[in-house]
């Protein structure tokens, strides 16, 4: 099995553990006299039992990532880190982005007018940049998943 398969799996068992986590909350509670279409304690257990295997999913997760290389010196666990780091980079850029760009909403001269305190073209390019290195490297790992074994 490839490592991209096991993710799969993993993604498969979050959705589905979402899924019966909504299913659960809707029957939690019914009007007096009726019943649930499903019977709740079912559910639960059904859900205890999916994050159990998802703990199993993730831990094997994490072992291979720890001992597979993107590039030497690089782990995938490592590679993944600075994936996830460049996205929240790129998060701050795009939120800064938004909140800088000024409209002028203004009715009447009277009314206070908002500046920009950032050069907004500047956070653009940096989250553009950024965005290019996020994609880059889930390139990378994405392939390299592809690529390793797991046992």
């Amino acid at each position: 099995m490839k490592l991209a398969e096991l993710l799969m799996e993993r993604a498969e068992c979050q959705r589905r553990i979402a899924q019966l986590s909504s299913r659960l909350r809707d029957c939690a509670k019914v009007q007096e006299g009726d019943s649930p279409p499903v019977k709740p304690e079912v559910m639960l257990k059904e859900v205890v039992e999916l994050h159990s295997q998802l703990e199993e999913l993730i831990r094997h997760i994490n072992r291979v990532n720890v001992t597979n290389e993107l590039e030497p010196g690089l782990t995938l666990a490592d590679a993944v880190t600075r994936r996830d780091m460049l996205r929240s980079q790129r998060e701050l850029y795009d939120n800064l982005v938004k909140a800088s760009q000024v409209s002028d909403g203004r009715y009447s001269m009277k009314e206070i007018r908002y500046v920009s305190t950032m050069d907004v073209s500047e956070l653009i390019r940096k989250t553009d940049e950024l965005s290019k290195a996020v994609r880059m490297m889930d390139a990378r790992i994405q392939a390299r998943n592809w690529e390793v074994e797991v046992g």
